[in-house]
């Protein structure tokens, strides 16, 4: 128990859940991020590439025209480039205009120098490459083309722009990033506690239960809970449950039957036994006497046994029936005859309205009958006779056996169907071993069939119960 409850302690599945939950938001805010820094930060920059690259073949188009510095203003003013026309010779510069459309200085003296005609030597005359914002602690992007040729040197055209401004939203996107990652993951830690929780519950509480049941409380209870999954887990266990307590109860039973009608026979067999031993073992008519008693009391005992072992495979649903269609009232006329032999001054009379064919297992319905005919016979008191009865109603057959004995109390009825019971318990004469009608019970409960009784005190008793008419069309 205390690995038990140090294993509860823990809450391993919460845990793990809650690692889960955790583990999915951690993977989100990274493909976030991935998201954030591939779509804003290079897509921009290949942007300002193309925009670079384009804007530097407008110029080229323009190149020689009157118009021609004034489109670059215009370009450099609406779109925040740097241009410069650079000479071959000592790499002079021949026009700057600033991001304003303005004639200045060089924004920084490397993004344009000598090494540039090593690149438009290695690109065919029209290159892009990066240079280091010493200002801004950012890049450059430079895009180069050869305009023309004056006197062996080539004059080139070169528009950049600084990539600060998009260092600067991605450096403003990163904190905001942050900040609702960190909300984010506080959130999904709360969020994952509470669900982790809801779907572990169910399963602790389960769990306990299902400890409990192992430690042999039967009646334990498992609440119906949480997602679907635990309340199907805690109805499977209910029926398990089920089983067991049937089980328990089977054990219980069978040890009740051992001390109830086992404990007597034993008894009167061992004290026959001895007083055959010491008595009567020279007297031939005691010695018989005694030893037919001794026999009585094995038979009772074997029948008790056989009874109670087929009460058990009953009720555990270890029997399987052999149904077939069968004539009613030859089975009626064939347990009653088997019930009467033996008692010449007995009468049972049966009466029936027409013969008909039921289905099932004709050796179980033959063990209702002759039980139903039996007790008729043994509860009959004085009056030496009975009936039974087979009608017909509406597609079914009833049948009916009818004493005239001593009848049963109302407040008894309610019994008679039940384990030990017998309306004359203490009368050795019609001593029985309480079982027949409980195995009657469960027979005709395994054929669906109706049942019941009706009885008074001195006014006898009918044991009735109903079959569906067999059709063979249907």
């Amino acid at each position: 128990m205390k690995k038990n409850e140090i294993r509860e302690k823990h809450h391993p599945m919460v845990f793990g859940l809650w690692i889960g939950f955790m583990g999915f938001a951690g993977v989100v805010a990274l493909l976030f991020w991935l998201i954030l820094h591939f779509s804003v930060g290079i897509q921009y920059q290949d942007r300002v590439e193309t925009e670079l690259d384009s804007a530097a073949q407008s110029i080229w188009e323009k190149y020689g025209q009157k118009d021609f510095e004034s489109n670059i203003s215009f370009l450099s003013r609406t779109n925040g480039y740097f241009v410069q026309v650079l000479s071959e010779k000592d790499a002079s510069i021949l026009l700057s205009v600033n991001s304003q459309g303005e004639s200045g200085r060089p924004q920084q003296d490397n993004i344009a120098d000598q090494s540039l005609f090593e690149r438009l030597d290695e690109s065919d005359g029209f290159c892009h490459y990066y240079v280091e914002d010493e200002t801004h602690d950012s890049q450059w992007v430079v895009s180069a083309v050869v305009l023309a040729s004056r006197e062996g040197n080539r004059e080139v055209l070169v528009v950049s722009k600084s990539l600060a401004d998009v260092d600067a939203l991605m450096s403003l996107l990163t904190s905001r990033y942050w900040m609702i990652t960190s909300v984010v993951l506080g959130l999904a830690s709360v969020l994952s506690i509470l669900l982790a929780n809801y779907f572990s519950k169910p399963f602790r509480h389960l769990n306990r239960s299902a400890v409990q049941m192992a430690a042999g409380n039967y009646r334990t209870d498992f609440v119906k809970e949480g997602p679907s999954e635990a309340r199907l887990l805690a109805e499977t266990l209910e029926q398990a449950q089920d089983e067991f307590n049937k089980t328990e109860q089977l054990r219980r039973d069978f040890v009740a039957n051992v001390g109830h009608d086992m404990k007597t026979p034993l008894t009167v067999i061992r004290m026959y036994a001895e007083m055959l031993e010491a008595f009567s073992g020279e007297i031939p008519g005691k010695r018989e006497e005694h030893i037919a008693m001794i026999l009585k009391e094995t038979d009772y005992l074997t029948e008790f046994i056989n009874d109670t072992m087929e009460l058990a495979q009953l009720q555990s649903g270890t029997v399987k029936m052999e149904a077939s269609a069968f004539s009613i009232r030859d089975l009626v006329h064939e347990a009653v005859s088997d019930a009467c032999a033996g008692k010449e001054n007995f009468r049972f009379e049966v009466r029936c309205d027409r013969d008909c064919r039921v289905w099932g297992d004709r050796k179980m319905i033959y063990r209702v009958v002759h039980n139903f005919a039996t007790n008729a016979i043994k509860y009959s008191d004085k009056v030496n006779r009975a009936r039974a009865n087979i009608r017909i109603y509406h597609g079914n057959v009833r049948v009916e056996i009818i004493d005239y004995g001593i009848g049963i109390s109302k407040e008894n009825l309610k019994y008679v169907w039940k384990r030990f019971y017998q309306v004359e318990p203490h009368d050795r004469k019609k001593k029985g071993r309480g079982l027949g009608l409980n195995i009657v019970s469960e027979i005709l409960d395994m054929h669906y069939a109706p049942y019941g009784v009706d009885s008074a005190p001195g006014q006898g008793s009918c044991f009735w119960f109903m079959m569906e008419i067999y059709n063979e069309e249907t």
